[in-house]
């Protein structure tokens, strides 16, 4: 890659932002990592006659049969060549002198471009060979693009190309590209998604318009393998510029290759940070024994006093070890007070600072400087989500005066976060325990990190008695920590195989982060589920105003945590369905993707297998087949998906769960009722005795099904399709550790994301 650098760091304007290449630059790239190009010729300007004489002659040679030739004012200035006068066809046929017909039409370029003020951007001319080729003709043109993700890193979209790529993606709802990370990228995967896409495929495949491919798959593959390297070579975390951006539209075929037509480019200083992350604190910060909290109101209930009360309720060591820093007070709450960190009699694991933005930056910088506290939880908003980054890089700065010192200072969450739940720890949000409780449930392999606090909470109240993760982070800015950090803390740890993200946007390079992490996390047998805001432009702003990250493209975010191993919801349902798939069902292995489905509604045998995704309907052997004989009704349909049909008893529907879980070509199970029935016992006892069901009953259907389950090692998820009266039957499966669902589709496609990772 020497000559990639060498016209990187040739650009002009280098150290003062980001700067374009040239459209020769561009060819030069292009010629340097193998990928073809049209034929062309380039004249430097200023140029003497006798340069500009050898360059009218090798013009002349690149003329067509018919005589004609392309040339164009080259300038990175110069973004329209066409609109200032800088493009012209020349038709050397029938020219009394070629070489003269060529230096007239030039010397046209050369006036006509300065008349549009741009003398000074003219750096060049360029003669170019017209690359025989079908201009605005289904699978002809591709458009092909390195650029450097903020967050990720470089990554090649490829998509159709030509005058018609905005159109193509508006008519395709966006799907007229594919996009690859370029780290670690393969020419099987390349292949592979290149030839099963609905309108790239169309390139390099046969299909009904052509039976014989415009390119060769090795041309198109070999293009984007090379895109891939280039982008790789000169990331931002590798010394010297860093190429943001090279776009070829279009490349054509022609004569069974791919030939670049055009290129633009942008090259920048842009470059990761390359400080050691301070992921060692994480752990005090999430099991502190000890705490102060500054902010806390001697009078009401604000938010620091709120956090005070939930940190004395709560079940980790750090209750018998608080304090208060208040310049007056002795004691607020029973809780003894300090009049500043320097008083504190020892150092302590953690510090809530809940004091408003304009205060913040003083509160951290004291604790910086007198170096008393592990880690800082940094509660209120009012940085650089308004759009002023002043205090936030004051604050910033402080932490990174901190790590840079001998004790390596502390870490901190935050700001403009609602702080961390820690499982059997301590609870740092300030609400009420009476509005927000946290009941003992299942979850402790879960760890849920949030950028929004908000989430956390919607995820708790819904959620309580459910499921309680081991621990719940609202990280806010990532002023410090980030959500990569946390991802990289729970690798190591062995109570956790479950990680869910919410995330509004990445700091620069974070993303690359969270992506080797997601990959060592898949390597050790845990599951990375995350939920990605910012789906449109409008969306990306609002996550990005919100919490002054990098919102980013989604398409890009997504390709990316896809081909780490992530499993990315594309709503906060899918989200919820996956957590919940994934939390409830991690001592049940996936071992293969045959399901079996039961339902006593028919539609919801035809529903299913429209979600079934990455499973498959599971061929039943004769002793499981012989089984649904013998239990159910007549009627049912004894295949799958069995629908037992409204006839179906409880006594039925059991033997025949049994049945479907003890077959071995059976990998994992949909369990669903239509509990209104009067053949299953579906509801609670009724006091007032107008019906006879009781659910707590060993016979009832829902013990029944929590039997069979508990005796299986495969897994099962439950669907209860039907309203608030059956609540309670929900309340008591979901309560025994099974996922249970109120719609069947929404159970497979969780079901199928848990079984993804089976061979």
């Amino acid at each position: 890659m020497a000559a990639v650098r060498e016209i990187l760091v040739a650009t002009p304007d280098a150290g003062n932002g980001p700067r374009r290449l040239n459209e020769w630059e561009c060819y030069r790239l292009l010629d340097a990592i193998g990928i073809a190009r049209g034929p062309a010729v380039h004249l430097p300007w200023p140029a003497g006659d006798d340069e500009r004489a050898g360059w009218i002659a090798q013009a002349a040679s690149l003329a067509d049969d018919d005589g004609r030739l392309l040339v164009k004012v080259c300038g990175r200035r110069i973004l329209h060549k066409t609109d200032v006068g800088g493009v012209r066809v020349v038709r050397l046929a029938g020219a009394d002198d070629p070489l003269e017909a060529i230096d007239d039409v030039a010397a046209e370029i050369l006036r006509d471009v300065a008349a549009a003020d741009h003398a000074d951007d003219i750096e060049g001319l360029l003669a170019c060979a017209f690359v025989p080729h079908a201009p605005n003709t289904p699978g002809q043109e591709a458009l092909l693009t390195l650029r450097q993700d903020p967050a990720f890193g470089p990554v090649v979209v490829v998509g159709v190309g030509g005058t018609l790529t905005e159109w193509y993606g508006r008519g395709s709802g966006g799907r007229s590209t594919l996009v690859f990370p370029a780290r670690g990228l393969t020419a099987d995967r390349v292949e592979s998604a290149l030839a099963s896409h609905p309108l790239l495929s169309i390139l390099a495949w046969p299909s009904r318009l052509y039976r014989e491919p415009p390119v060769a798959p090795d041309q198109l593959v070999g293009a984007v393998l090379a895109l891939a390297g280039l982008g790789v070579a000169t990331a931002p975390d590798v010394a010297g510029p860093t190429l943001s951006e090279l776009e070829i539209n279009p490349a054509v075929a022609s004569g069974g290759e791919l030939v670049a037509l055009d290129g633009v480019g942008l090259v920048s200083d842009l470059a990761w940070p390359t400080i050691e992350r301070p992921t060692g604190r994480i752990q005090p910060l999430l099991e502190p024994r000890s705490a102060i909290v500054m902010g806390v109101s001697s009078k009401g209930a604000n938010p620091g006093r709120i956090i005070l009360e939930n940190l004395k309720r709560s079940a980790g060591p750090v209750r018998e070890n608080l304090a208060v820093i208040h310049p007056r007070e002795q004691e607020i709450s029973g809780v003894r007070c300090y009049p500043s960190c320097a008083d504190l009699p020892a150092k302590v694991d953690l510090a809530v600072v809940a004091i408003p933005a304009e205060g913040a930056l003083a509160a951290i910088t004291e604790l910086v400087e007198t170096d008393r506290a592990e880690s800082i939880i940094l509660i209120p908003g009012g940085f650089a989500e308004t759009g002023d980054t002043t205090l936030a890089g004051a604050i910033e700065d402080q932490l990174a005066l901190g790590h840079a010192s001998p004790s390596g200072g502390p870490v901190m969450v935050g700001g403009n976060c609602l702080g961390i739940v820690s499982r059997e720890q301590y609870n740092t949000f300030f609400i009420p325990l009476y509005k927000l409780p946290f009941s003992p449930a299942r979850g402790g392999n879960l760890a849920l990190v949030s950028q929004s606090g908000a989430y956390l909470v919607t995820f708790a109240s819904n959620y309580d008695g459910v499921i309680q993760p081991r621990a719940a982070i609202s990280y806010g800015n990532q002023m410090d920590l980030t959500v990569g950090d946390f991802l990289v803390h729970f690798l190591d740890d062995e109570r956790v195989d479950v990680v869910a993200c919410y995330i509004e946007g990445f700091r620069p390079g974070d993303g690359d982060r969270f992506l080797s992490g997601i990959r060592e996390a898949r390597a050790r047998g845990k599951r990375v589920i995350v939920f990605k805001a910012g789906k449109t432009a409008l969306g990306a702003k609002a996550a990005a105003s919100h919490t002054a990250s990098l919102a980013g493209d989604y398409a890009v975010a997504r390709a990316c945590l896809v081909a780490a191993g992530a499993d990315v919801a594309e709503s906060l349902d899918e989200f919820e369905d996956l957590i919940t798939t994934f939390t409830l069902l991690a001592d049940r292995r996936p071992r293969g993707r045959r399901v079996a489905v039961l339902s006593n509604a028919g539609f919801e045998c035809s529903t299913v297998t429209d979600a079934l995704g990455d499973l498959e309907l599971a061929g039943l052997d004769e002793a499981a087949l012989a089984g649904l004989a013998a239990a159910l009704p007549p009627i049912a349909h004894r295949d799958n998906p069995v629908d037992a049909t409204p006839m179906a008893d409880t006594g039925s529907y059991a033997a025949t769960s049994r049945a479907l879980l003890a077959s071995p070509s059976v990998d994992a199970a949909i369990l669903s009722a239509v509990p209104v029935t009067g053949a299953l016992e579906t509801l609670e006892a009724d006091p007032d005795g107008r019906h006879g069901e009781d659910i707590d009953r060993p016979d009832a259907l829902g013990q029944r099904w929590l039997e069979i389950i508990a005796a299986s090692d495969k897994p099962v998820v439950v669907v209860v399709d039907s309203g608030r009266l059956y609540d309670p039957l929900c309340e008591q499966i979901a309560a025994a550790g099974v996922p249970v669902f109120r719609k069947i589709d929404r159970a497979a496609r969780a079901l199928g994301a848990f079984c993804r990772v089976a061979t």
